[in-house]
């Protein structure tokens, strides 16, 4: 059973003409900064590239561009990093279920590295659980990892993405492509820790999932915390301008101080609100890993 991810591919191949997709592919091709000097074989040239790894020779005897392929390019491992647990079980900034983008950018950000004949792994749980898969790099074991993440809807346990992280910092020695998709919890000390370890060792990207506005919420509608549905804000607090503004300006405040410290960190990053920006912004976001800090 394929169904969560043939929706992502659908997705993928409506909104994205054939130029945009070559370039997702030749973007994610390029992710790995360095390589091996143990020669493998040769394949066709994918814009994002780099100019230096073509074989001008073997080119010269073929009719399109050849790029050389190394041992150390022919086999990589992308860790879908996500938070599943009921923080996940709300809306975004754009009124979208927030789970259902998580799968999405998951399953854009795997079937790119099952494509280039990558290893996909999935790094999910909560606070009080984190939960590892097998690698392996088919399409049906990316389905399977999708399938895992819709599971979780539904639990009662907090988040806190950077349990998640530092099992990953414990338990995995060798070097991958780390995708964390996490939303708008905030990041502090610790957190900053852990990334810096992991950033050490592992190319790591950021998606944010952005949380849903409260201040943007009508009058008559009572925000409640996701992991206690009984627990709301009375409607007078939400409608005093003073508690208003205050809320406004600790969440541009914890918003910009994520920015600044992933930035700091070295640590490529976008915000997604609604699957209409999910390919465009997970193009941006190789680009600018492949790219580099500036």
């Amino acid at each position: 059973m394929t169904a969560l991810l043939n929706r992502i591919k659908a997705r993928m191949t409506i909104h994205a003409h054939r130029r945009t997709r070559r370039l997702l592919d030749g973007d994610y091709s390029s992710v790995f900064h360095g390589h091996s000097l143990d020669f493998d074989d040769l394949r066709d040239y994918i814009p994002g590239d780099e100019i230096r790894d073509i074989d001008w020779k073997a080119t010269a005897r073929h009719s399109s561009p050849l790029v050389k392929r190394y041992v150390a390019h022919r086999r990589h491992i992308l860790a879908l990093v996500v938070d599943t647990s009921c923080n996940f079980d709300a809306v975004t900034s754009a009124g979208v279920d927030k789970r259902q983008l998580a799968i999405l950018m998951a399953g854009m950000a795997g079937y790119l590295a099952v494509r280039h004949g990558d290893d996909v792994m999935l790094i999910h749980g909560n606070a009080q659980r984190t939960t590892a898969s097998r690698r392996k790099g088919s399409e049906a074991h990316l389905e399977h990892l999708l399938q895992q993440i819709l599971a979780e809807a539904g639990t009662e346990a907090d988040g806190s993405i950077n349990e998640q992280l530092q099992w990953i910092a414990s338990h995995i020695n060798h070097r991958m492509l780390v995708v964390v998709i996490s939303d708008q919890a905030p990041l502090g000390p610790k957190e900053e820790a852990t990334i810096k370890r992991l950033r050490a060792q592992h190319e790591v990207l950021w998606i944010t999932i952005t949380d849903a506005n409260l201040a943007e919420l009508p009058t008559a509608s009572v925000p409640h915390d996701v992991s206690r549905p009984s627990v709301g804000l009375p409607t007078s607090v939400m409608a005093n301008p003073r508690v208003r503004a205050e809320f406004l300006a600790a969440e541009a405040g914890r918003r910009q101080f994520r920015i600044d410290l992933l930035a700091k960190l070295g640590i490529s990053h976008t915000e997604i609100a609604h699957p209409n920006q999910a390919l465009d912004n997970l193009h941006t976001l190789l680009l600018r890993h492949r790219r580099g800090p500036r």
